[in-house]
Order: C-alpha cells, then sequence, then structure tokens
C-alpha cells in the first residue's frame, strides 16, 4: 500500500501540482479581485440582454416608475437626506486636526454649492439601489479667508459611464469615460471623484445594487398588472354590440349608386353613424376598439317579403364571467410584498389586509432606520476618503494626521412618547447623573449628550466631578462632606461618602 501510495503522489505531483509564484513583499498583493476590464469594458457575469451594457439602465429607469419602487427609493432618499452630519477631529493631528475639522465643515458640510451636502447625500445614495454612484468635486478659494472650499459636487449619471480604466486584476480603477447623450467624451480621474459602491456580492466597479434582487419580481408584476387590466376592461361591464341591417344598407345603395364601392360604403357609414358613436364612446380604453358591429342580415327568412321577428338594429353587452380576477389580485399582493420586504419598507403595506399591528409596524420602522444607518455610515466613509482627505491636503494640512471624520447623526425613529416613557423609566431606576449607562442609553434614543452637572448640583446629590477628587486622598468618584454642627461622632468627620 505504501508503494502505490508513493506512486500516486508521484503521478498527481507530476500532472496536476503547480509551481509556487515568487511571494510578493507585504507592500504588494498576490492574488487579484478577478475583474478585468477589456479596451475598458468590464467583464460581466450577467446572463440576462436587459441587463447588460446600456440597456442596464433602461431597464432600471422603467422600473423606477413601479409604484412600490418608487415608495421604497423616495422613503429611503428621503431619511438619508434629512440627517444631520458632523466631524470628529483626528486624535492624531492635535491643534491642526481642529483646523481641519473646521476645514471640512466650512469647505464641504456648510460649502455654498449648487447641490448642498444633504442633497449630494441623497443623490450619491442612489448607490444601494444601483451599484455605484459618481460625483465629481470643483473646488474655489474664498476671497475673504483665502480657505479651499468646495464648488460643486456634479453627478455624473451611471447610464454615462461606458468604461472603466482598470489596469489589472490586482490594480484598482484610476479613471472612467463618460460618454453623453450630446455625444461628448470625457475621461474622468479617479481623485475627482466622490464614488459611493455596493460591492457585497460583486467586486466589479459597478457593484450590485437592490434593484437587481428584484427586477425579476417587477417584469412578473407587470405581466399580472396587464392582465388584470384587460380582464377588468373586458369582463366587468362586458363588450358592447351593435346591430345593423348592414346587407340590407348595401342593397340600398348599390340600387342608388349602382357598383361604386366608395358611394356604398360612405352611405352605409352614414346610415350607422349614431350607432358607432354610441359603441365608440362607451369603451373604457379609446384606443383599444372593444366593441362588435355585425350585420343583422343573417336573421333574414327564405322568403324575401316575409316580416323577420328579429330586430335588425340592436345594441347590447356581451357579458363574460370575471373568473381569475382575485386570483390575479392575490398574486400581485403578494409580489409587491416581496419587493418591499427587500427594499425594507414592508411597513408600509400594513394596513392593506387583514394582517398587521402597530407592533410590527414600529418593529419594522426600526429595522429600516438600522439599515439606513448602516448606509449612512458607508457613506460617510466614502466621504471622509474622497471629499474631506483632498480638501485638508488642498489647504495645506497633512490628510494623515489631520483629516476628520464625517459622521451622520442616527436617524430617529422613535415617537416622542416612547421617548419620554424610557426616560422616565431610566429616571425611577436610581441611576446616578454620572454612572456610565447614561450616554450609551441616551445614544440609542437619538438624544444628545446631557450638559456636565453645575458644582452646585453636584454638591447638593453628595458627588464630585466625573473623575475628579474632592479632597485629599479621596477615591474616585468620592467626596469629603463637613459634619461640623450636624451632632454626629466626630470620628466621622474624615469618613468619605460613597455614591
Amino acid at each position: 500500500m505504501g508503494f502505490f501510495g508513493t506512486i500516486g503522489r508521484a503521478i498527481a505531483s507530476a500532472f496536476w501540482s503547480f509551481d509556487a509564484a515568487p511571494v510578493a513583499p507585504n507592500t504588494e498583493p498576490n492574488g487579484g479581485d478577478g475583474v478585468q476590464a477589456y479596451g475598458g469594458y468590464l467583464a460581466s457575469d450577467e446572463r440576462r440582454p436587459e441587463l447588460t451594457g446600456a440597456q442596464k439602465w433602461i431597464t432600471y429607469a422603467n422600473a423606477y416608475n413601479t409604484a412600490v419602487i418608487a415608495t421604497g427609493l423616495r422613503y429611503r432618499a428621503g431619511l438619508l437626506g434629512g440627517a444631520k452630519w458632523h466631524t470628529e477631529p483626528n486624535p492624531r493631528g492635535g491643534a491642526k486636526a481642529e483646523r481641519g475639522v473646521d476645514v471640512v465643515e466650512q469647505g464641504l458640510l456648510h460649502a455654498l454649492m449648487p447641490r448642498p451636502w444633504n442633497a449630494v447625500v441623497r443623490k450619491a445614495s442612489l448607490y444601494t439601489f444601483t451599484g455605484f454612484s459618481l460625483h465629481e468635486w470643483t473646488i474655489r478659494r474664498r476671497p475673504d479667508d483665502d480657505l479651499v472650499v468646495f464648488a460643486e459636487l456634479a453627478h455624473r449619471p451611471q447610464h454615462t459611464i461606458d468604461r472603466w480604466n482598470k489596469p489589472s486584476e490586482q490594480a484598482p480603477w484610476d479613471a472612467v469615460h463618460q460618454q453623453t447623450r450630446a455625444g461628448n467624451s470625457y475621461v474622468i480621474p479617479r481623485s475627482r471623484l466622490f464614488y459611493c459602491w455596493d460591492d457585497l456580492l460583486t467586486d466589479s466597479p459597478e457593484g450590485m445594487g437592490l434593484l437587481r434582487h428584484v427586477i425579476e419580481l417587477i417584469r412578473r408584476l407587470n405581466v399580472l398588472e396587464g392582465l388584470e387590466g384587460f380582464g377588468f376592461e373586458t369582463d366587468l361591464r362586458g363588450m358592447p354590440i351593435g346591430r345593423a341591417p348592414i346587407k340590407a344598407l348595401m342593397a340600398e345603395a348599390e340600387a342608388r349608386f349602382g357598383n361604386d364601392k366608395d358611394k356604398i360604403n360612405a352611405y352605409v357609414a352614414e346610415k350607422t353613424q349614431n350607432l358607432r358613436s354610441a359603441l365608440a364612446n362607451l369603451i373604457k380604453s379609446p384606443e383599444k376598439l372593444q366593441y362588435l358591429l355585425l350585420d343583422s342580415g343573417t336573421y333574414q327568412g327564405i322568403d324575401q317579403n316575409t316580416i323577420s321577428v328579429v330586430q335588425r338594429w340592436a345594441f347590447e353587452l356581451l357579458r363574460g364571467d370575471s373568473r381569475g380576477l382575485p386570483e390575479i389580485n392575490a398574486a400581485i399582493s403578494r409580489l409587491q410584498l416581496e419587493i418591499a420586504r427587500v427594499l425594507g419598507i414592508e411597513f408600509a403595506l400594513m394596513g392593506a389586509g387583514a394582517s398587521g399591528s402597530r407592533a410590527m409596524h414600529t418593529d419594522k420602522t426600526s429595522l429600516l432606520g438600522m439599515s439606513l444607518q448602516t448606509t449612512l455610515t458607508e457613506i460617510a466613509a466614502f466621504a471622509t476618503r474622497d471629499l474631506a482627505r483632498p480638501l485638508v491636503a488642498l489647504n495645506g494640512l497633512d490628510p494623515d494626521s489631520c483629516t476628520p471624520t464625517l459622521v451622520a447623526e442616527p436617524i430617529s425613529t422613535e415617537a416622542i412618547l416612547m421617548v419620554c416613557q424610557a426616560l422616565q423609566a431610566l429616571g425611577a431606576a436610581g441611576l446616578s447623573p454620572d454612572d456610565p449607562a447614561w450616554p450609551v442609553l441616551r445614544d440609542r434614543m437619538g438624544l444628545p449628550a446631557p450638559p456636565d452637572p453645575t458644582p452646585e448640583v453636584m454638591g447638593m446629590l453628595g458627588l464630585g466631578r466625573r473623575g475628579s477628587r474632592s479632597g485629599p486622598g479621596a477615591a474616585r468618584g468620592e467626596v469629603d462632606l463637613p459634619v461640623e454642627g450636624l451632632g454626629a461622632k466626630p470620628a466621622a468627620a474624615g469618613k468619605p461618602r460613597r455614591r
């Protein structure tokens, strides 16, 4: 067994082994991301033709007009655009880091731009739907204080980006090629772009957004809604039918005009004009001729002189059973709910049916708030990298030690009554004002940090300032209290009082 095992390993080593490449230094990669661009065009694994090339953005644009997609997009973008922002100084920079905070707040958060920062955030948040978003920045210098600020963060639509300059699988992309509808061609370097990217399921620079997950559901939804509309128009009231003695009218016309077909047709059209107008005015979709005009001459008897009991002029509705509409409605509701779940807005559909509750609605809105907070955290990281660092460097500061961190404040989804009840419960819990649980709980509720208590308040509570020593040898959080005139034992005068 050992001999054959040795032979097997030798054969496997000869045919299926590979020579290890030289190990790259720690500053260089050994592998790649598997993304390659050929002439600037990214190699894609997408197999649906409507989601490749320029057709992809047409498909996405049509999806925006679906009601449930529009609701989710507006909900999410509105909440993200309404978030408040601030900066936190870089702990490595010292006094210059405070200057970096002022530069970013004045030059970005409060800069006078055609599209202000909150609107830029709302626009950039579309990367969660489409996979990526791009904004090109330009700067200006303020004449009063010589501060370099952003002049504009201009959106570069996704459908205009046709090529990505990615040298190899080991190198990141360094520029994009833009082709506009006017036929203009531009090359934008990576260093001038604010780039947001959803790379959860792909390493391609185009990313993969939420629309890719629901595009098949949207297609099925449109098909079912089309069937529902057709069934509603044809089955609910019925198809109008008019009957006229067309053959007899044609015979009269032939007797008057001979074989002139144009005059015969004009004569018949004139005689049936009122009936045809009534039929046309009854249809619900003018672009669809949903009526029939039949020749009633087929009800004549064998003897032409015999009077027929069948009416030669008639107007009625051809009715049919409206079967299938309830089933289609249930399928449409299911698809809408599935799409809403992917977008995180299923709470918007609660109340439309027999299910749902206030507690469930509150829980779903909280989940959406946490999801949006994650998106804001990502946008903050992208903006710190692509906007704050260049702005700090352009103002003559070291970007490594002076660039502040952009932070979006939490999105509040709690009702005011619930916050008040939570504060009341915390007050009844007997926590001291300097308990470390306070800032954590207030942050969870989206409340600002409380101000430091005044010395008078701290003295009334028998507490020193947080982390201070009130007397010689007093431990952290302890204070020496005078007891003269209290009638207590004098020996207890130096005994500290704990919280």
